[in-house]
């Protein structure tokens, strides 16, 4: 039996795995591979800056970026994503809905961000996003919160509109 490291969590796990037994993930997230995953990452944080700058080619302003989306993606962990996105200094409006997303922790690193898109994803645990002091609007429809959890933002943040 071959053994490898999850992707996901990082510990031991056996390549003919049904799932981590350590995080749960499935073997498609679990036995991926991390380099071909984080050049894939770079890949699109390239492509969405090209096709938002309307520049096909040349070097590319990181600075002018203000808006990015990474919907409908299979994106589990936000970790790799929040790195490359902390290269946009202008980065105000952030789309991951429809994704795999349950930790939402690394987000607490963007603090400039004012719009949010959360939906459609399986966040239980939102007190991450209480950091984000600059949101105006987040979208959280679809995750498995409560009601609770809501109001824990709504009163962390009081100028942001929360949508659930």
């Amino acid at each position: 039996m071959a053994m490898t490291e999850c992707a996901e969590c990082g510990k031991s796990i056996s390549t003919s795995a049904v799932m981590c037994p350590h995080c749960g993930a499935p073997p498609e997230v679990a036995l991926a591979d991390k380099e071909s995953a984080s050049g894939e990452l770079v890949d699109w944080v390239e492509h969405v800056v090209r096709e938002a700058l309307h520049q096909p080619d040349g070097d590319l302003d990181y600075t002018k970026v203000e808006a990015l989306k990474r919907e409908d993606a299979g994106v589990v962990d936000l970790g790799p994503v929040v790195t490359q996105l902390k290269r946009f200094p202008r980065l105000k409006m952030l789309s991951l809905s429809r994704n795999n997303i349950s930790d939402v922790g690394p987000l607490a690193e963007l603090s400039g961000l004012r719009y949010l898109f959360l939906e459609k994803n399986h966040i239980s645990d939102p007190r991450p996003l209480c950091e984000l002091k600059s949101l105006k609007q987040i979208w959280l429809y679809n995750n498995p919160l409560q009601k609770e959890d809501i109001i824990m933002i709504e009163q962390a943040v009081p100028k942001c509109e929360v949508f659930f």
